[in-house]
């Protein structure tokens, strides 16, 4: 018998390749505003935008305050005058970061060899949900997956215990032993399955140490090697 029927996969860095979206929607924003295009100012925004997400998922913020605040965080820093509102450039940047849906190295096929498996796959991700919905549909995963869960239209987002318990609500699997939540974040995906007491496997692409507050079952290098993990008795 199967030790898991169901995988919960997170999207970003797990499945999409977020900081190639993010990088591709971001180099177009500088250049409609005409800020300086670097590669410090690059990794400025991402340092101060996955800060703000960090902030979200220990509900120090709202989602609100994160699209209103995070470019006028970030223009404050580089030393950069927009004429334009920093919620306006917001808009305009998810606009542009909607139409990536960059996919991980080898991401597609393994969640269609899974889905093929016999396996239910769904897509947790903490995402904005417009944004969300257009990258994963152009990035080609959806035939091979069941429903996508966005953190925003839940009202909670990970690691909340609130989430998880309204995603067990919705999926087919109700036994908690064979459902194995899969991401590359500890905070929001490890930490989230910690808190709702299922299995996880934690992508760690970068060989980062575990520290000693977060416990997972599996611990991969590459996500085309969960499917050796599911095949387990």
């Amino acid at each position: 018998m199967r030790q898991f029927t169901t995988l919960l996969f997170d999207a970003d860095d797990t499945l999409l390749d977020f900081h190639k979206d993010e990088r591709q929607a971001l180099i177009k924003t500088l250049e409609h505003y005409s800020a300086p295009v670097t590669e410090e100012n690059i990794k400025t925004y991402s340092g101060i935008n996955l800060g703000m997400w960090r902030q979200l998922e220990k509900g120090e913020i709202t989602r609100s305050e994160l699209k209103a605040t995070r470019f006028k965080k970030f223009f404050d820093a580089i030393g950069f005058h927009c004429n334009e509102e920093p919620l306006a450039v917001n808009g305009y940047y998810l606009s542009i970061l909607a139409e990536g849906g960059n996919t991980l190295e080898g991401a597609t096929s393994t969640v269609k060899q899974l889905k093929e498996m016999g396996y239910e796959l769904y897509i947790i991700t903490n995402g904005i949900a417009a944004t969300q919905a257009k990258r994963l549909q152009k990035s080609g995963l959806l035939p091979y997956i069941n429903e996508v869960f966005v953190s925003e239209a839940i009202g909670w987002q990970k690691p909340c215990r609130e989430y998880f318990d309204a995603v067990l609500e919705k999926i087919n699997e109700k036994d908690k032993k064979k459902i194995l939540v899969i991401g590359d974040s500890l905070t929001s995906d490890i930490k989230g399955a910690m808190n709702a007491g299922l299995p996880c496997c934690w992508i760690n692409r970068y060989g980062k140490e575990l520290p000693g507050e977060y416990e997972v079952d599996f611990e991969l290098s590459d996500v085309r090697e969960v499917i050796g993990v599911v095949r387990r008795k």
